[in-house]
């Protein structure tokens, strides 16, 4: 085995008479088509069925069988059907596997097609017995390939009681038939929904199938009871029984799977001590080369941790697409099964089966992508070799790292309405140009901003047409940003990890859901091409100049209701979702630090009643001879709800407000120009004042601004770190304190009688309707306040 596993994989490859071409093909545009949005798509491997294709070329004899290598720590298993018995087919089984499960001939539609009329799988049964073969049975339970009597009547679900008899009966009677001739069951295969949000919840996260619709959400539950009663009528067999899934590497997926698993065993052990309902896990372990093995290993160790046994139901790696397979490619796939056996060796204790789907890439469900150990013509691949020696394969082919993107975001803050203003252009864009798809759509940049609450994204998108017809947000033409806050490039979402979604329409979802409060987001098409602006609140970290974040953004392309291209910044693997690992790396920069840069400064009051005017000053400090600034183009922004602008005036004769634009709502940029060369500005003052009115109470808003741009006379631009003031928007008080309808000495009286009373006083809740002000002490003010009042 070992002088085999030392030829070239030139060799190796040229070993497939039939399409060497094929595997020797450029890598250009090749990139697999995972994620979890194609995941929760793509139709399940269980749904293809098996067809066996005549071989010109046969069975390699001399190859070491894959169960003698790991005879000592786990059952080796392939699918079979009825036409595999006998034959190339069937010889190869007996080389490598030691157990099979039979891919389509005992899934509910195949066995019971109309009530009560049963089609046995004995033959296939019982010729792998005869060879020596153990037979996995697969499946019980599923919402596909299930036959709608069995839950539904008419397009609308069976009535509980009738559909749960169906299902137990249907499990009774399989099971018996077939007794101890199997060594498991997978009893109820895909309940869980892909990446549930709140995966603690596991009712929750179960898909709303038509089992579940007809029973409830204890359908998985009564579906396991039902096949305990079964074997508790039959103690002498040994028989395990298992739920079954796939996306196994999802963190989200396996932690609902978890607590599944958790609650119904620890339920059924209190009426029955030391026993368990669900026996075991099957990871079905669809992959592809971008999947992060990490990520296999905490969902392994997660489900041991639970006292089950594991299994590995239906192991495939994608690679490469339409048939095509580089060198490279057949590579990283050797690479990846090698980790992953590597993995199961080291947990072997626990993990009853690994089995893989598909006897060669010819009859693979996903055979465009090449995923298992043989190729077309049953000749081994270089994943063969990763599977029989992975300490070797790794050994021998050391991977070749790809370095994150680096990418900064500049310190300002812009008007999230979908314009690209003048903040924008401090930001340098980032191409979002990494396919992960072969066919290559929709393409952007991006650029980002931040200040010390949030980050804000502008992406602008280049599209052939506009697409939001399917029901799938993540298949519809949208732009995704991914922030990893700490930038902790786990494997796994944590709480400061965070997907935000937004569509050409600006329809928003999140991953998790809990995003949503305090994100912003405005979008603005022209034509087909759209600019999508987000803002992002920075709420589990103190942003600060020099911190990086992970980050990343996700051009989706769609068309006809399906996503045809994705396109990132970074993460070509499409792993995003859930794996922060394969983010960029954002820095923060452009916060001044230096105490002797010109610097703005806002000056006004605190606070000020619904319906009042107050004034705004607006002034610069740390300025120089030398700065001589003869140009000013100011952006405020603010709440329009809150507040209205009213005017700007200049303070000083030497200086004129030369130009104010209105046009958008919560922003006005105000220009402003010096008199000649003579009248620059060289010192630190006051140079404008602007009047608002406010509008509605508020018990913190603010006036930022965002963007201030100052010219010196030979067009030399400096750009100011945006400044901001906060104000306190309050009712306009009564003063009328003893109720009599009218301003009175009386009222004078009473507020001079609560004088010096605070909040921090016990009895504060008698006397504070007496603080006008609200500033939480009955003093002057308020005094001064109710004079003003009784004078009016």
């Amino acid at each position: 085995m070992r002088k085999t596993f030392k030829r070239s994989i030139s060799q190796l490859l040229a070993t497939a008479l039939l399409i060497p071409a094929v595997w020797l093909a450029s890598a250009a545009g090749a990139a697999a088509l995972t994620n979890d949005k194609l995941a929760a798509k793509t139709v399940s491997a269980d749904q293809i069925s098996s067809q066996s294709e005549a071989r010109a070329s046969a069975i390699q004899k001399d190859l070491t069988p894959i169960k003698e290598v790991y005879r000592n720590e786990f059952l080796i298993g392939n699918v079979a059907s009825p036409s595999d018995l006998g034959g190339e087919n069937f010889e190869f089984i007996k080389q490598h596997y030691n157990v099979i499960t039979a891919e389509n001939a005992m899934k509910p539609d195949a066995t019971q097609p109309t009530k009560g009329n049963f089609t046995w799988s004995d033959n296939l049964v019982d010729a792998a017995l005869a060879e020596g073969l153990s037979v996995h049975g697969h499946v019980l339970v599923w919402h596909q390939q299930t036959p709608a009597w069995m839950n539904t009547a008419n397009g609308s679900p069976l009535g509980r009681e009738e559909a749960l008899a169906n299902m137990r009966t249907h499990i009774k009677t399989v099971m018996e038939h077939y007794g101890d001739r199997i060594i498991s069951w997978d009893v109820v295969n895909e309940a869980m929904n892909d990446n549930p949000s709140n995966p603690s919840d596991w009712k929750a996260a179960l898909r709303k199938s038509a089992w579940y619709n007809a029973i409830g959400e204890d359908y998985l539950e009564q579906a396991f009871l039902a096949a305990r009663e079964v074997l508790d009528a039959h103690p002498e067999w040994d028989i395990k029984l298992y739920y079954n899934d796939y996306n196994d590497d999802n963190q989200n997926k396996a932690q609902a799977i978890y607590s599944m698993v958790k609650e119904l065993n620890e339920k059924y052990a209190q009426k029955h001590p030391g026993k368990l309902l669900v026996d075991g896990i099957g990871m079905q372990a669809h992959y592809s080369v971008n999947t992060n093995p990490n990520n296999v290993k905490l969902s392994l160790e997660k489900f041991i941790s639970l006292g089950v046994e594991v299994s590995v139901t239906e192991l495939d790696i994608q690679a490469g697409s339409d048939g095509t397979l580089t060198e490279e490619q057949a590579i990283d796939q050797g690479y990846l099964y090698a980790q992953l056996f590597q993995l199961y060796q080291e947990h072997a204790e626990h993990i009853a089966r690994v089995t893989f789907w598909g006897l060669s890439d010819a009859t693979s469900w996903r055979s465009e992508n090449n995923p298992l150990l043989f190729d077309k013509n049953l000749q081994a691949k270089p994943a063969y070799y990763g599977v029989i020696d992975p300490e070797q394969f790794i050994r021998e082919h050391p991977p070749t790292s790809e370095s994150a993107n680096q990418g900064t975001a500049v310190y300002a803050t812009p008007v999230v309405d979908g314009s690209v203003d003048e903040a924008w252009s401090r930001a340098k864009a980032m191409p979002v140009n990494r396919y992960q798809t072969a066919w290559q759509g929709a393409a952007g940049t991006a650029k980002a901003l931040w200040d010390d609450q949030n980050l804000y994204v502008l992406v602008q998108v280049t599209d052939a047409q506009l697409d939001k017809t399917s029901v799938n947000a993540w298949e519809q033409d949208s732009v995704e940003i991914f922030v990893d806050q700490n930038n902790g490039k786990t494997s796994f979402y944590q709480d400061d990890d965070g997907q935000y979604r937004v569509n050409f329409d600006n329809e928003t979802s999140f991953n998790p859901e809990s995003l949503a409060e305090g994100f912003v987001s405005a979008v603005q098409k022209t034509g087909t091409n759209y600019t999508v602006e987000a803002q992002i609140p920075l709420d589990s970290i103190s942003p600060a100049e020099g911190d990086k974040l992970g980050f990343d953004v996700q051009i989706n392309d769609a068309k006809d209701g399906i996503r045809q291209s994705a396109a990132a910044w970074n993460d070509s693997a499409g792993t995003g979702y859930m794996d922060t690992s394969v983010f960029g790396v954002l820095s923060l920069t452009g916060k001044a630090d230096d105490s002797d840069a010109p610097a703005a400064a806002l000056t006004g009051h605190k606070q000020a009643y619904t319906g009042s005017t107050f004034e705004l000053r607006y002034g610069l400090t740390n300025v120089t001879a030398e700065s001589s600034f003869l140009g000013q183009d100011l952006t405020f922004t603010y709440d329009p709800e809150k507040l209205q602008f009213e005017s700007a005036e200049s303070l000083s004769n030497t200086l004129d407000v030369i130009g104010v634009d209105t046009n958008t709502a919560g922003k006005v940029r105000i220009l402003l120009a010096s008199k000649g060369s003579s009248n620059a500005v060289t010192a630190d003052g006051e140079w404008m004042k602007l009047q608002w009115k406010a509008l509605q109470a508020d018990a913190g808003t603010s006036i930022k601004l965002a963007v201030a741009v100052l010219a010196d006379g030979d067009g030399k631009e400096v750009s100011l770190a945006p400044a901001e003031h906060k104000l306190r928007i309050m009712d306009q008080p009564t003063g009328d304190l003893n109720n009599d309808g009218r301003y009175s000495v009386g009222d004078l009286g009473m507020a001079a009688s609560a004088y010096g009373k605070s909040a921090a006083d016990a009895d504060w809740s008698e006397y504070s309707h007496m603080d006008l002000n609200h500033d939480g002490v009955i003093d002057i003010v308020d005094l001064t306040a109710i004079a003003k009042f009784i004078l009016q």
